[in-house]
């Protein structure tokens, strides 16, 4: 059956149009006037086309073309992914991009399918100009990339150039009233936004195991003078008495508490992250770090690293900020908060 086509030039020279048999009517070819063709497209087939087109569309004129790419790349049905009007979206959003030799690797497998396509002709012939010598191909190339700007526009002709083709009465195909192609838009908002909603959820189901794996780990680090909390998908462990003299000499029950944590980290996949802390003095900075708050937290890191027997590279250490102190009283204050994720 002879389709119509509503042609639309894009900033880079390229035809935009999409063909208007986008929907088939049941037990109609789709074949190109000289005879060749896809065969035959089943209903089912044909809505799923137009819905996956219509979406991918969506996408692009949106700016995401990404998005758009990854849309048509996921079909796992053949006859989807092989047809003619994905494969036509295909060429023209890499063209978008750039990628003018993957674009016309599409238009190629078009014209596999259908040797007379003028779209599939017309791109790649755009793009062999475009990789063509000379001043008229340079200045051609100079005019497709200054065109990027606006090619999420030319998407937009895409989808507007999607219609629904029925029979008529004398048997010729008719093009219905906006009812339907509405109908159509909103089902592929319906499924854009099950996606979606798919993705809020299997991103709150993926928060909930790493808070339990982060209460779970607390419990198990939980040990006298060491008090691990929650936060999360981490625990950040404190320590009920100082751990250092007035420098950054462990006392014997500083070496004590992070022997003990040490231990239970061994053999765990976690990420672990030591920050040192300072009391804040009279005359001395009341933000900003020290040196000897950093240095309590290398000695910490080293007696965990020991005690854990995990290199010592597995350790970030940094200087926590004075404001953060986490006791009110000076000698509490000479210690480290160790932050520890499940990897």
């Amino acid at each position: 059956m002879a389709t119509s086509r509503i042609p639309t030039v894009s900033p880079t020279g390229i035809p935009t149009g999409l063909p208007s048999g986008v929907f088939q009517s049941a037990g109609r070819d789709d074949t190109t006037a000289d005879g060749t063709g896809q065969g035959a497209t089943a209903p089912a087939d044909s809505l799923r086309v137009a819905l996956l087109v219509s979406r991918a569309s969506t996408a692009a004129r949106s700016g995401d073309l990404d998005g758009a790419l990854r849309m048509l790349h996921e079909v796992d049905d053949p006859l989807v992914a092989d047809h003619r009007d994905v494969l036509d979206l295909l060429a023209r959003v890499y063209a978008q991009r750039g990628e003018m030799a993957r674009a016309a690797e599409c238009w190629r497998g078009v014209r596999q399918r259908q040797p007379a396509d003028a779209a599939a002709s017309a791109g790649l012939a755009r793009i062999d100009r475009l990789g063509g010598r000379g001043p008229r191909a340079a200045l051609a190339r100079h005019r497709a990339r200054t065109a990027l700007a606006a090619a999420v526009c030319a998407v937009a002709a895409i989808t507007a150039c999607t219609v629904v083709l029925i029979d008529t009465a004398d048997g010729r195909p008719g093009q219905p009233g906006p009812a339907q192609a509405d109908r159509a838009q909103r089902i592929a908002e319906r499924l854009d936004a099950e996606r979606r909603a798919e993705r809020d959820r299997e991103r709150a189901l993926a928060a909930a195991r790493r808070a339990e794996a982060a209460e779970a780990l607390a419990g198990e680090l939980t040990a006298p003078g060491i008090s691990p909390v929650a936060h999360g998908d981490s625990v950040e462990v404190a320590f009920a008495d100082g751990l250092f003299s007035e420098g950054a000499e462990l006392t014997p029950v500083g070496a004590e508490r992070l022997a003990g944590l040490g231990e239970r980290l061994a053999g765990r996949k976690v990420r672990v992250e030591i920050h040192g802390h300072t009391a804040v003095v009279p005359g001395a900075p009341t933000s900003g770090g020290s040196v000897l708050s950093l240095w309590r937290a290398l000695v910490a890191a080293r007696e965990l690293s020991a005690a854990a027997d995990r290199p010592l590279t597995e350790f970030t250490t940094a200087s926590a900020d004075q404001r953060d102190a986490p006791f009110a009283g000076v000698a509490r204050n000479r210690t480290v908060t160790v932050v520890v994720t499940p990897g």
